[in-house]
């Protein structure tokens, strides 16, 4: 019996979890009330405090599950495994080539609803969460700033954030789009091969823009 009972408490904690963050995504953390996400949940009223300990407590819960792929910090283990590809021109193309993929892999991940994209990128937009929006910074736009200033020598901070954007604002737009911002039932998942195809494009326009771009044979 108690075995039982453990798996529906597990199932109505995930359940809140992701009403909460389809909610949060939609309108932001403070107009959405405990009230809103159990009745979009439904659970019972007191099932948020049961569970997490209240709102925040769930706050908490939206943030360390959207940020669990992030906070692996893949981007800045892989520049530092990696120092020996600063050395050629081939080497710091496959660089920024394995850096971008690194990103929509984990921005496409399979196991990633769709509103958590989007309740990332509503927070870094409206600044909602300074806090956590530092953190997610550290981990995505401050390694790929290092490697565009390293490979172009170029070391004006405002010119590698710009670069930084055009790879990743098109899969933040993507995230964004595939996702019925109030129902989140238009589309169940993100379009791997329209994903790819974009990916292709953004890792040729990065590589353009930091002077990394083929050059034409003959």
């Amino acid at each position: 019996m108690a075995h039982k009972s453990y798996k529906v408490s597990e199932d109505t904690r995930r359940r809140l979890l992701d009403a909460a963050g389809e909610l949060f995504a939609c309108h932001g953390t403070e107009a959405v009330t405990v009230r809103d996400i159990t009745a979009r949940a439904g659970t019972m009223p007191n099932a948020v405090s049961y569970h997490f300990g209240g709102k925040e407590g769930l706050i908490d819960a939206v943030w360390e599950f959207c940020l669990r792929e992030w906070t692996a910090d893949r981007m800045g283990r892989y520049c530092a495994e990696n120092e020996h590809l600063f050395e050629t021109r081939d080497g710091k193309r496959q660089l920024v080539t394995d850096l971008i993929d690194i990103f929509y892999e984990t921005l496409c991940a399979d196991d990633q609803p769709l509103w958590a994209n989007l309740f990332l990128l509503r927070t870094l937009i409206t600044a909602q969460d300074t806090k956590r929006t530092q953190v997610f910074n550290k981990l995505l736009f401050n390694p790929l700033s290092k490697v565009y200033r390293r490979i172009t020598g170029n070391n004006d901070r405002m010119t590698a954030r710009c670069w930084v954007m055009t790879i990743i604002s098109p899969g933040s737009y993507l995230a964004a789009s595939a996702t019925d911002f109030l129902r989140f039932e238009q589309v169940s998942k993100i379009d791997h091969t329209f994903c790819r195809r974009l990916q292709g494009m953004v890792t040729q326009s990065a590589l353009c823009l930091a002077g990394l771009a083929d050059t034409p044979k003959g």
